[in-house]
């Protein structure tokens, strides 16, 4: 069978060179070079050239030492028959089951095949998809065809194979197919890199590609490795220009080594800043001195002693749900006095208010036996007033 559209489908799967002719050769020659020497013969015996196909698997067994599978399916090609109850058939069949290359066994399941029914082919599961889906364009019925994708497709979604890519694109059905591979590999890397490659549109706004690529940066925060994650980060700006700008300074637990405000950050629309840990964001949101991914104490101001965060107490209960919440300046649950502050070479702080307070009259670092001039690396020497929020 041939038209425009299964040209197209050949050429997307990699059987034929981008061009006005139908050249099968350059990919053969492309994959002798790899020595995939199985496969090569089977795509020249699905083109009908058994000649090229024995010439193929005659240089493999050459070049891989006499490999005797190679060697035994070559002489088996040559006596090729199209007699139905001929002995060579028989013989074809029985040494199907003998063979472990899946390549080598469809090439004897083709021949012995009856027109139309290639099942032993189509749905041989080791055979890679690419193959299976040029093959079905070559041989089935513009009836057959649909069925078969179809059918195909379902099961390349239900078994997360990525290889399924080819035939549902990065559309819905991607995505689909993507959360059964995360469910059960748990990669979210390759899924994050995946759906990053996509045109950008709904696919990225997908709530589940969203958590993928929050979930891995936050992976790589806990395992330390902050130039991956910048670099992953620029990446995700250039493939997709619609995102946001995130934050690019974060408090890490010193114990688990994720962001204080991991319970948000895979949120789909909200972005990594610090506003329930006191370091930016909307000023009701509530304080906690720990950690929420792993309930440690935060650190301790090295002046007050205090965990950093401010607690606050629940105003939840009978007759307070109406409440209106007074959002002036002095009650305001955000105020830069409580912020997160640290010193870049030491590593010692604490609340910002403090901080200003202690440099006023003092250059060296507030903790004992530290020696850090904080103050004179400050570049500009300018304080905030203390009263600032």
């Amino acid at each position: 069978f041939n038209s425009e559209e299964r040209c197209l489908a050949l050429r997307l799967c990699g059987w034929i060179s981008r061009g006005p002719d139908i050249d099968v050769e350059t990919f053969l020659r492309s994959l002798e070079q790899e020595r995939e020497w199985e496969r090569a013969a089977a795509i020249a015996l699905f083109n009908l050239d058994i000649r090229r196909a024995i010439q193929i698997l005659n240089k493999g067994a050459t070049m891989e030492k006499g490999d005797l599978n190679l060697n035994v399916v070559a002489m088996a090609l040559s006596g090729y028959t199209d007699e139905k109850s001929s002995l060579w058939r028989e013989m074809c069949s029985s040494l199907r089951l003998q063979l472990k290359n899946p390549y080598l066994c469809i090439m004897f399941a083709f021949l012995t095949s009856e027109p139309g029914a290639y099942d032993g082919v189509l749905y041989e599961s080791s055979v890679a998809v690419r193959d299976r889906v040029a093959f079905a364009c070559m041989f089935l019925s513009d009836a057959q065809l649909p069925h078969y994708i179809d059918k195909l497709t379902n099961e390349m979604k239900e078994a997360g194979n990525l290889e399924g890519i080819l035939l549902t694109g990065l559309t819905k059905d991607g995505v689909d197919l993507m959360e059964s591979f995360v469910d059960r590999t748990g990669d979210v890397q390759t899924a994050s890199f995946c759906t990053l490659k996509g045109p950008p549109g709904e696919v990225l706004k997908d709530p589940r590609v969203q958590c993928w690529i929050e979930n891995y940066r936050n992976l790589l925060d806990a395992w330390r490795f902050w130039h991956k994650r910048a670099e992953f980060d620029i990446l995700r700006g250039k493939l997709d220009p619609s995102s946001k700008p995130l934050a690019q300074v974060f408090v890490s637990c010193n114990f688990c080594g994720k962001s204080i405000s991991y319970s948000c950050s895979a949120m789909p629309h909200q972005g990594r800043g610090f506003s329930q840990y006191g370091v930016s964001g909307s000023p009701t949101k509530s304080k906690v001195t720990s950690c929420p991914g792993c309930r440690k104490p935060l650190p301790r101001c090295a002046l007050c002693l205090m965990n950093m965060g401010t607690p606050v107490s629940s105003c939840s209960g009978p007759g307070k749900s109406d409440e209106k919440v007074d959002l002036t300046r002095e009650n305001k649950l955000s105020q830069f006095n409580n912020w997160f502050t640290w010193c870049h070479n030491c590593r010692h702080g604490g609340h910002a208010g403090h901080m200003l307070s202690w440099f006023r009259d003092h250059t060296e670092c507030p903790v004992s036996a530290c020696t850090c001039k904080c103050m004179q690396l400050d570049t500009t020497g300018n304080l905030v007033p203390a009263d600032s929020s």
